[in-house]
């Protein structure tokens, strides 16, 4: 298979270079340049345009914000369709929520070029190492093709079904870690309000059955109370966005939901935007 990719951010950046060590014929494309020149130290070919990319790949993923930058990729001018190539499919590996994956698949399906939807879990750490967890919807076929690729990217792999299943369940995984990891924070603010150290606390809470692994990864940022980013606070609004949307339309009430969009929100007009999630503390303490 001959991969191109789009989108070297945070997690992009890392995918990318886990297919490169698996040995795939790779091609690369970023809307901000300077992002391309690590790979191109790495002899990394280099696609001027989505456009272009599209006639040296017959796999593309997407690892892109939102699912109008996923639409911009595919469809703006100089978008991967304008290749004309016939022999694509597109797998995007960002959160955009159901509805879009489904639309954006609509769309490819004029072109006769296939869509997977496989949003990923695990942050950093786990993508640098290749053992992300990746959901994965769309036709089984196209999938068991792809599989290969996908593997040299995560160890996990959830076949969910239909187009747009990837996302339902990714959007369900970020609404319960956003939910643990607040849980972790009033558990620190409750343990300064009862002048129990943080560090005493963490040491304890690390021990119990409930906590999980994105528990035990925010548990240092409380006690140092520093905050590398590893997930923006900007990108887990979004995808609480999405499921909030997505809950709306199920015509489902679910407080704790509500609330986390509220409180992000709050996060993000006191300027927390661009540092990781988990520094939400600061817009409650």
């Amino acid at each position: 298979m001959k991969i191109g990719f789009i989108g070297l951010g945070l997690m992009g950046n890392l995918m990318a270079k886990n297919i490169l060590k698996s040995r795939f014929d790779l091609t690369v494309y970023n809307r901000t340049p300077a992002k391309t020149a690590e790979f191109k130290k790495l002899g990394v070919k280099v696609a001027p345009s989505p456009k272009e990319l599209g006639k040296c790949a017959n796999v593309i993923i997407t690892m892109v914000t939102s699912g109008k930058d996923v639409q911009e990729v595919l469809f703006g001018k100089n978008g991967v369709v304008e290749s004309g190539n016939k022999n694509l499919t597109i797998v995007d590996m960002g959160t955009i929520g159901p509805s879009f994956a489904k639309n954006i698949a609509a769309k490819l399906h004029h072109y006769n070029i296939h869509y997977i939807d496989a949003p990923v879990t695990g942050s950093t750490p786990k993508a640098k190492t290749g053992e992300l967890t990746i959901f994965v919807g769309g036709k089984k076929e196209v999938f068991e093709k792809i599989k290969p690729v996908l593997l040299s990217m995560g160890k996990t792999l959830h076949y969910m079904g239909s187009t747009g299943s990837g996302q339902i369940i990714k959007l369900i995984n970020n609404q319960v870690i956003a939910t643990t990891v607040q849980a972790v924070i009033e558990g620190m603010l409750l343990a300064d309000a009862m002048k129990l150290s943080r560090k005493r606390a963490g040491e304890v809470l690390k021990t119990v059955p409930a906590f999980s692994f994105y528990m035990n990864l925010k548990i240092p940022t409380y006690v140092d109370n520093k905050f590398p980013l590893l997930f923006s606070t900007a990108n887990m609004k979004k995808d609480l966005e999405l499921a909030y949307e997505e809950m709306k339309k199920g015509k489902k009430n679910l407080p704790v939901l509500i609330k986390l969009v509220s409180l992000y929100k709050k996060a993000t007009k006191k300027g927390l935007a661009n540092e990781d999630f988990a520094s939400i503390i600061k817009a409650l303490d």
